[in-house]
């Protein structure tokens, strides 16, 4: 899990480029095929812009975009390490 809203930056980020609108039913339409009710990791975000990626065009962009801002993310905010045992 990690500290940023994935949900929130996603719908930002895309809603910049391809307005509230559009960013809002393309994150929708995410959710029901992935059966869930929002993004909530980096591996959610990368998955949401790998099916960007299957629109071609700007989408496709904003997909490898969101894709590059999630291994940002995981190397601000690496996930805990287990100690080896002593």
């Amino acid at each position: 899990m990690t500290s940023v809203d994935v949900h929130t930056l996603a719908l930002e980020k895309v809603g910049r480029i391809l307005g509230p609108h559009r960013a809002r039913t393309l994150l929708q339409a995410f959710l029901a095929r992935a059966e869930k009710l929002a993004l909530a990791t980096t591996d959610d975000l990368h998955a949401f812009g790998e099916a960007l990626g299957a629109y071609g065009g700007i989408e496709q962009a904003v997909g490898a975009l969101l894709m590059v801002q999630a291994v940002l993310i995981e190397t601000a905010d690496p996930p805990p390490r287990s100690l080896p045992p002593r």
